[in-house]
């Protein structure tokens, strides 16, 4: 009897995760041409028809930070992760909401009690790692950073963080063997390129910074659009997002203070690629 019991509710589940499929599926359509509102329903009602389905309600989640509706998602991915112990993207969800509410101590404590699950993905002990960096936690954050990159050796971004952290701890030539290695494994990587540039303006070599920032603003929009197309973009939705990825990624490289020093030469923005017209 428990047997039939048993059989009858793993074939319910299995009928409703069914029903909930086109639901989902039609999220990820609207979510890829940036209509994030009703895709946001879609998964709402992915999650109403199949309760047993942590990944509608990170999707839920995910749709709901993104329109700004914080306290919401929180609870989406607190949902999930009462359907599954074990998601991930549950997990870094909830870190990220409590970190944006200014909770650092919550949400380093939300990804502790996951990484204690799973203890080498990368991607919480990289989450992880940047919260310790918010918090002024240098030492935890490149602990954290160096078990990634050991776990995932060619790993872009586990490797761009473990080399960032270094710096951090003023250990300018370790993190220049690193962004090497990472452009040995990946040369059309900007962001090895960019910390390589990191690198050098620690050191004071402002021509050599501008020229690795050149070569890292050049393969951003590439990066962008190829990762975006990854994750489904097409069409306008693909060419806004990639346009919006690389705007903010080169007015990030422009307003780093590692530059500062250099930022009104024109002969610096010149060899880094800027707006000459900038300098004052």
């Amino acid at each position: 009897m428990k047997l039939a019991a048993a059989f009858f509710l793993a074939l319910l589940a299995a009928c409703n995760t069914d029903q909930a499929s086109p639901h989902l599926a039609r999220g990820n359509v609207l979510v890829n041409n940036g209509k994030r509102e009703e895709a946001a329903a879609e998964y709402r009602e992915a999650a109403k028809l199949a309760p047993r389905s942590a990944l509608a309600r990170q999707r839920l989640g995910d749709s709901l930070y993104d329109l700004g509706r914080k306290a919401e998602a929180l609870a989406a991915y607190r949902d999930a992760l009462s359907v599954d112990a074990g998601s991930v993207t549950a997990a870094v969800g909830i870190a990220r909401v409590l970190s944006d509410q200014g909770d650092l101590p919550g949400a380093r404590a939300a990804l502790a009690t996951a990484l204690a699950r799973a203890p080498s993905n990368i991607f919480l002990l990289l989450s992880r790692s940047n919260l310790a960096a918010l918090a002024g936690d240098f030492d935890a954050a490149l602990a954290d950073a160096e078990q990634a990159a050991r776990f995932k050796s060619r790993d872009v971004a586990a490797l761009y963080q473990y080399g960032m952290m270094l710096l951090a701890k003023n250990r300018p030539d370790e993190a220049g063997a690193v962004f090497d290695r990472l452009l040995q494994n990946s040369p059309q990587s900007p962001e090895g390129y960019y910390g390589r540039a990191r690198v050098f303006a620690t050191r004071g070599e402002g021509a050599f910074a501008a020229e690795a920032l050149a070569a890292a603003a050049k393969q951003v929009e590439p990066d962008a659009r190829a990762r975006l197309q990854e994750q489904g973009y097409r069409g306008d939705a693909l060419e806004t997002a990639v346009r919006d990825a690389r705007d903010r990624s080169l007015v990030s490289m422009q307003k780093d203070p590692a530059f500062a020093r250099w930022a009104q030469d024109p002969g610096f923005r010149r060899g880094a690629a800027w707006p000459v017209a900038a300098a004052r």
